[in-house]
């Protein structure tokens, strides 16, 4: 009854091992040391199905000795079922570089993990006399890192143009990418230990995508931002003229957004959020209207600060923010800051527009300069020979006002021109025709 096809006895400290390793004419050591056993350290009577593979900690779901697997050039050449076999995202076979078998080629029923021979189906079906195909290498990576994590092959030095990101990572973190960035493409389990309720997906499939989830991390970050653009629900775009990311991001990332800041919290996934912080600030960027910057010169160590902030400085409406940014004014960052995202803006910028506004000078005064009245003034900013510099302050007021060194540029032009009447009226609206 211990051989029931959810093997649970592998997942456990099983007293009847003793009988066992005396038929077998093995130590009690060599059969535990075949077992996924539960942490030590697990606190008694809370059941967080994780168990020790290979010496990582892995969700139950992904370790599968249920779903059996075999490479048929490895049955011929050792006769033994290998144990890294057993985990679900080992799907091919890097040394005979072939995929694993989860089903009789000739009967075409799933291999049963209790059976009467190791390498002969039910139906006589020898697989160790099958012929597998080779696969290309970007079918192997997957499997190929999981061997040389667990040490079954050595590791390789890796080419510069075919480094990810990936490859910092340990076994269970390497797993949990993999599994996360693959869950977003089809239905697998995530963070559940039930067997009947773990995956259930044949070993084609689950290899496709989790070749496809390693190709995301490719050629970073290109290939992350073009996954980053297919999850984007479309029509919910990101808008933050308010600064506030986290609700705008939920409504367009889903389940991605919350489960990359929630499931993958700590700091060895900070790539993956600053790479999204990235793409986000890039996106914004190609959205603003004109990305003319005022001349500021950084040294690459600028400061800044949060949007609400900046607003406070400049007494302005989210609205006008937005548009300072837009027309290129205002600098903005998307940063990741620990386990959130934080829309920033550059500070020299702020103090560079809020001096640049403080100096401009109003219709009223600018009127006095040109000796006419207020409405030629408005008729000249219209006819684009005064540049305005209008706000809408945080109280409502709409306040107009004018650059200072237009004006004066305007005033010379004027005093240049040979009339005896240069201040009048009607000399400024000659000008404006």
């Amino acid at each position: 009854m211990e051989l029931q096809w959810k093997f649970t006895f592998v997942f456990s400290r099983s007293q009847k091992l003793d009988k066992l390793a005396k038929l077998t004419s093995s130590t009690l050591d060599d059969l535990l040391s075949l077992l996924y056993l539960p942490p030590k350290s697990q606190v008694p009577n809370k059941d967080n199905h994780e168990y020790d593979f290979f010496g990582a900690l892995l969700n139950r779901s992904i370790i599968r000795p249920h779903y059996p697997k075999v490479c048929p050039k490895c049955l011929a050449e050792s006769g033994y079922s290998l144990r890294i076999w057993d985990c679900s995202l080992v799907t091919t076979c890097p040394i005979h570089e072939c995929a694993l078998l989860d089903s009789c080629p000739d009967c075409k029923r799933r291999i049963k993990c209790v059976r009467n021979k190791l390498c002969v189906c039910f139906c006589g079906c020898d697989w160790r006399e099958i012929n597998s195909t080779l696969l290309p290498e970007e079918q192997l990576t997957v499997s190929r890192r999981i061997y040389q994590l667990c040490g079954v092959i050595p590791e390789e030095q890796s080419l510069t143009e075919n480094e990810t990101p990936l490859q910092n990572l340990g076994l269970r973190d390497f797993i949990r990418v993999i599994v996360f960035v693959a869950g977003l493409f089809g239905k697998l389990a995530w963070a559940t230990g039930r067997p009947s309720r773990s995956i259930k997906l044949q070993n084609k499939e689950l290899h496709t995508l989790f070749t496809k989830a390693h190709k995301v991390f490719e050629s970073w970050p290109l290939n992350f931002h073009q996954f980053l653009r297919v999850q984007s629900k479309g029509k919910k775009r990101l808008n933050p003229h308010n600064g506030e990311l986290d609700t705008a991001l939920k409504r367009e990332f889903g389940s991605f957004y919350e489960r990359l800041y929630e499931d993958l919290r700590e700091p060895q996934f900070d790539f993956m959020r600053e790479a999204f912080a990235e793409f986000l600030t890039n996106r914004l960027t190609l959205r603003s209207e004109l990305r003319t910057m005022p001349d500021v010169t950084s040294d690459g160590s600028d400061s800044y600060i949060s949007i609400a902030l900046a607003r406070r400085l400049l007494k302005i409406t989210h609205r006008v923010m937005s548009d300072l940014i837009n027309a290129g004014e205002i600098d903005f960052v998307i940063r990741n800051e620990g386990t959130a995202l934080r829309y920033l803006i550059r500070l020299s910028d702020v103090e560079h527009v809020k001096d640049s506004f403080e100096h401009c000078i109003s219709s009223r005064t600018l009127a006095k300069q040109f000796g006419v009245c207020c409405g030629v003034i408005h008729e000249l900013a219209k006819a684009g020979y005064l540049k305005t510099k209008s706000r809408r302050t945080t109280d409502g007021y709409h306040t107009r006002k004018f650059d200072a060194d237009a004006a004066e540029n305007l005033l010379k032009a004027l005093s240049q021109l040979p009339t005896a009447s240069q201040n009048s009226p009607l000399h400024v609206k000659s000008i404006r025709r």
